[in-house]
């Protein structure tokens, strides 16, 4: 018996200036909270990794992120700290936020800070069903990829598909019940999913 719900949609955004445009932050006391464009991106629980990026050589000093993590269903917010890069350079957060409560850089930066998302990293998605999702590809070979709970070698690979070679678009529907998205940790169940820069548009449907 197929089971019936309601089906929403995430269209990902990959932009280095997603949640912070190039801008400087000096003078003024530190730390001190960073301000962002957004803080919640996507609706229904899902999220990102935040990327940040600096002209000049910022690595002496940090960033603080607090908010909610993908899939957590503790209700808490988690705080992590985030490594300035070096000139030219991304560091990341370890974790997925669906919402973002807060930014604190630790010092001045030196050159421009923009905060964004890498498409490496993918979009995490909480725990539900891929039901199917519609790409647009070019003419470069590509892939699809759905992950458990993260990118890492280790995380165990829900779906796999490789794009062809073609300027295409193709929506593909998932059979049965779609894939169960929903990893092994018990407050943290959620599933990555990833697309090379080849395919450049993906919707998921998920429910």
């Amino acid at each position: 018996m197929a089971l019936t719900s309601d089906i929403y949609a995430i269209t990902p955004t990959f932009s280095a200036t997603l949640f912070r445009a190039a801008a400087g932050i000096t003078g003024g006391a530190f730390p001190r909270a960073v301000p962002l464009i957004t803080n919640q991106p996507l609706d229904n629980g899902a999220g990102y990794k935040l990327s940040f990026l600096s002209a000049g050589d910022s690595s002496a000093i940090t960033f603080t992120v607090a908010g909610f993590v993908v899939g957590d269903l503790s209700g808490n917010t988690t705080t992590e700290v985030v490594a300035g890069p070096a000139a030219g350079a991304t560091t990341q957060t370890v974790n997925y936020y669906s919402l973002i409560t807060s930014v604190t850089i630790s010092a001045a930066a030196t050159g421009n800070i923009s905060i964004g998302t890498l498409i490496t990293d993918g979009v995490a998605l909480p725990r539900g069903r891929l039901r199917g999702f519609y790409y647009v590809a070019t003419a470069g070979a590509g892939a699809i990829t759905l992950t458990a709970n993260g990118t890492a070698a280790t995380d165990r690979i829900l779906l796999s598909i490789a794009t062809p070679a073609v300027v295409e678009s193709q929506q593909m529907s998932l059979p049965g019940d779609g894939i169960l998205m929903g990893g092994s940790a018990a407050l943290s169940s959620f599933a990555v999913l990833i697309n090379t820069t080849a395919v450049t548009s993906i919707t998921a449907f998920v429910g």
